[in-house]
């Protein structure tokens, strides 16, 4: 028998906030589907009337999450016309973002930012490959491939204590260098 489809709201939302705090603090591992639902007062029948397995409730969690960075990621890349834009965008961006996560970081389990992070890092490549576009990509590798090596070189430096070291002047030229060498 098909499934009917699911409305949005209602009890949906209240069992992906339950699960959105219980994976913060707990981990996925440790979060249970027993644990979601006493704190929604459901039962298991009505979690698997809504989401197929935890796994696909731990995408949905982190995909509401992600939405809010995918969209302003890619209109940053929109609106700039110059690398030296969008450096000054990128670390503004990335500032504001690390104080947000700071605010829901606290005893937030490693799994789960681990799992938050590489999701940030694969949402960042459809709007990294526009941007190597945009400025003249003519590289060997294939547009994805680039726009992967251009997130991955730039979340390194950004996560790096010595790019934390670092005045201004010497981030922005780090961050126009990284893109540079993944355009050729």
């Amino acid at each position: 028998m098909a499934r009917k489809p699911v409305l949005e709201g209602g009890k949906k939302d209240e069992i992906i906030a339950a699960a959105s705090e219980l994976f913060f603090t707990e981990g996925f591992e440790k979060t249970s589907v027993r644990m979601i639902l006493d704190k929604v007062g459901g039962e298991v029948g009505m979690f698997y009337h809504y989401f197929r397995s935890k796994e696909e409730l731990f995408d949905t969690v982190a995909d509401r999450f992600f939405r809010q960075y995918e969209a302003a990621f890619g209109k940053m890349t929109e609106d700039v016309s110059t690398i030296e834009e969008f450096t000054d965008r990128l670390l503004s961006l990335y500032g504001s973002s690390m104080e947000q996560f700071a605010k829901i970081r606290g005893n937030m389990h490693w799994t789960v930012q681990s799992a938050f992070h590489e999701r940030t890092l694969a949402a960042m490549i459809p709007a990294a490959e526009a941007m190597l576009e945009k400025y003249g990509y003519h590289g060997s590798y294939p547009l994805d491939i680039a726009a992967a090596r251009s997130i991955a070189s730039l979340s390194a430096a950004l996560h790096s204590a010595s790019f934390e070291a670092m005045n201004e002047d010497k981030k922005k030229q780090l961050i126009r260098d990284l893109i540079t060498d993944c355009m050729r």
